[in-house]
C-alpha cells in the first residue's frame, strides 16, 4: 500500500509543476493574486478623505466574515489595521517583477 500512496504523490506533484507552468505560460492570474489587488484597492480607496466610513464598515464586514469562519475577533481586527496602517504609510502593492520581464509588445 505503501508504493500506490507514494505513486500517487509523486504523480499528483508532477501534475501540480505541470499545472503552474502551464498557468505562468498562459499570464493567468491565481484567486491569491486577483485578491491581493482587490485588498489593495479596498484599502487605498477607504483611505482617501471621506471615506474612512466605508473603510470601518468595509472592516466591519471582513471581520465578520473570518469570525464565521472561526478566526479570532480581535486577531482579526488587529491583522486588518496592520495592513491599513501599512498602507497609510506608503506600503504600495508588491507586484510581482517577473511577469513584467515578460510585458506584452517585448522583443522576448
Amino acid at each position: 500500500m505503501g508504493k500506490s500512496n507514494t505513486r500517487r504523490r509523486d504523480h499528483q506533484a508532477e501534475y501540480q509543476r505541470a499545472y503552474r507552468q502551464q498557468q505562468k505560460v498562459s499570464r493567468k492570474p491565481s484567486r491569491d493574486d486577483v485578491a491581493r489587488l482587490a485588498l489593495y484597492l479596498m484599502i487605498g480607496e477607504g483611505l482617501k478623505d471621506g471615506q474612512e466610513c466605508k473603510l470601518a464598515d468595509w472592516c466591519e464586514v471582513v471581520t465578520a466574515g473570518l469570525v464565521d469562519q472561526g478566526f479570532d475577533r480581535d486577531a482579526t481586527q488587529h491583522r486588518l489595521h496592520q495592513l491599513i496602517e501599512r498602507y497609510a504609510d506608503g506600503w504600495d502593492f508588491q507586484r510581482k517583477p517577473h511577469l513584467m520581464q515578460h510585458a506584452f509588445g517585448s522583443s522576448q
